[in-house]
């Protein structure tokens, strides 16, 4: 039985941080020009092949309307994602910065759109798009982070509560505090506590950490307005103390 759902619309890599809301469509992903590493709008039902993957995954599908789940579409098609009563999965997507593009970036910037479905209402927390360098060691599942195995910066949700769903970075880094992630919530102006039915521009920056400097940048906004501004060396912490890029 499925127990809610939520929707995805554009997502867009680029190389830089943007100021405010972004629109990746049309003329504007245009004049992005070579700041864009990836565009995907979900268009298509082969959309999937786009991250490099050879089928799509069971917990998703392509659709323009669902009126039992009151969705309206933010422009054209989304990526409708559920999730199953009693679990916690709803789909792994990966773009892989090396295989695709043949280097890691030390800085990467990326938008979506996300809207929560009528039925949204989770008793407990999970995992939203992030930023990643794991390589198969570290940085997730409890296997904790010592600067020098692997990082993540993945997006969190926690359960709902008065009708709002908080947002916020997941994060394995090298000053954290046993064997999980910290948990770092949006919460300025209270900008990460998201409502059901309604369309978000969720923007992430993430910067490394020169290796032996506290000077590494985590950065979220949300529809335009900055929700979250963790510069490493105002607050003592690094992300990596050896060289190891965005993954």
């Amino acid at each position: 039985m499925i127990k809610s759902m939520l929707f995805f619309g554009l997502v867009g890599g680029v190389g830089f941080p943007c100021l405010g809301a972004v629109d990746l469509s049309g003329r504007e992903a245009k004049r992005a020009g070579d700041d864009i590493l990836f565009f995907c709008d979900f268009e298509s039902q082969t959309w999937y092949k786009e991250w490099g993957m050879r089928r799509k995954d069971s917990h998703t599908d392509v659709i323009a309307a669902d009126p039992g789940r009151k969705f309206r579409p933010l422009r054209g098609k989304a990526l409708r994602i559920k999730v199953d009563r009693g679990g916690h999965y709803g789909v792994s997507i990966q773009f892989r910065f090396k295989e695709r593009l043949g280097r890691e970036p030390e800085e990467i910037y990326f938008c979506y759109y996300l809207r929560f479905a009528d039925d949204w209402d989770p008793a407990r927390g999970g995992k939203l798009p992030g930023i990643a360098g794991t390589y198969g060691r570290a940085g997730w599942g409890g296997r904790r982070v010592n600067g020098r195995n692997g990082w993540s910066a993945r997006g969190l949700f926690r359960g709902q509560k008065g009708g709002k769903t908080a947002i916020g970075f997941y994060c394995y880094h090298a000053d954290m505090r046993g064997c999980y992630g910290s948990n770092w919530v949006w919460d300025k102006d209270r900008l990460g506590y998201l409502e059901n039915n309604r369309w978000y521009c969720i923007e992430k920056y993430a910067k490394m950490n020169t290796p032996g400097r506290n000077d590494g940048i985590l950065r979220g906004w949300v529809d335009g307005r900055v929700a979250f501004d963790r510069r490493m060396c105002a607050r003592a912490m690094r992300i990596r103390s050896r060289s190891s890029r965005c993954g």
